[in-house]
């Protein structure tokens, strides 16, 4: 019995072999095995090369004159610079450091002069300056901030005979309720009309609003089909009035949806992704 079962082994061995043999060779198309062999074998596959070295030696650059220096692209001063940084450190000479730094000192009086052009440029332009829609002292922002609540608020009362808000919840829903509570007090400042709709028992409504989860805040246009999610999950009262005031700008067609952030003070101004501004005439120094 030990001998029969040495010869199953010993079998059962030389049967493994040549399936592994079998895994590693490739059969050529008149039958003949070709054994593949590559890198574990050290040996280079055909048609398989090293890649070559980079070239990771510093180079002494060409420094053009000044005048040429002058009418280069900024890329290409850049890249000069880069060049000659390099070669400063490796070859460790003070004139090539020095050089260097005349570089430098070209680029930075290069870009002194670009910054009073800029700020020549903006105010011979007013219409190209952010600061002419929006200010950037601390009280001319509150007074910008607070002139921007005032329309919105006056706009938002006069839209309420139109407009009103639905929020969908449902009853197992945590923070529902917190959402009603900031739409309540929307109405108080408003008197815009509101209705909580429970997302279960109006499920066909859910659904033609593309409303995913609870809470979501809809406006709806009465005698109309029109409506805009102005908040989903719980929001703050200064969010949903917001984008209720550019919700109705978009449904009444005074904006489209890339101006959604834009306000009617901006209609048309610097901050107005529609707007444009008029060809600049060149006049020279």
């Amino acid at each position: 019995m030990t001998g029969l079962f040495f010869w199953r082994v010993h079998i059962h061995l030389i049967v493994l072999g040549a399936t592994v043999v079998c895994v590693s060779c490739g059969l050529l198309a008149d039958g003949e095995v070709s054994v593949k062999r590559g890198w574990n074998w050290y040996d280079d596959p055909a048609g398989k090369t090293l890649p070559e070295p980079e070239d990771d030696l510093a180079h002494e650059p060409v420094i053009p004159p000044m005048e040429r220096l002058r009418k280069m692209r900024p890329a290409a001063v850049g890249d000069l610079m880069a060049a000659q940084l390099s070669y400063a450190i490796v070859s460790e000479d003070v004139g090539e450091v020095a050089q260097y730094y005349q570089l430098l000192d070209f680029v930075r009086r290069r870009s002194r002069a670009f910054t009073a052009l800029s700020g020549v440029a903006l105010l011979q332009h007013p219409q190209l300056n952010a600061r002419s829609s929006y200010p950037i002292t601390n009280a001319g922002r509150t007074a910008d901030s607070k002139a921007r609540k005032q329309d919105r608020s006056r706009r938002l009362i006069a839209e309420r005979g139109e407009f009103a808000l639905v929020m969908f919840s449902k009853k197992s829903c945590a923070y529902c309720d917190v959402q009603w509570g900031v739409l309540q007090s929307f109405r108080d400042r408003t008197g815009w009309t509101i209705r909580r709709l429970d997302i279960e028992a109006y499920p066909d409504r859910a659904a033609r609003m593309n409303v995913q989860g609870t809470p979501m805040t809809i406006l709806i246009r009465r005698d109309s089909e029109d409506y805009f999610p102005v908040a989903v999950g719980a929001e703050s009262l200064p969010v949903v009035a917001d984008n209720a005031y550019r919700a109705i700008r978009v449904l009444k067609g005074e904006i489209g949806l890339k101006q959604f952030l834009t306000d009617e003070s901006d209609d048309g101004g610097f901050f107005d992704p529609a707007g444009t501004v008029a060809g600049i005439a060149h006049h020279g120094d």
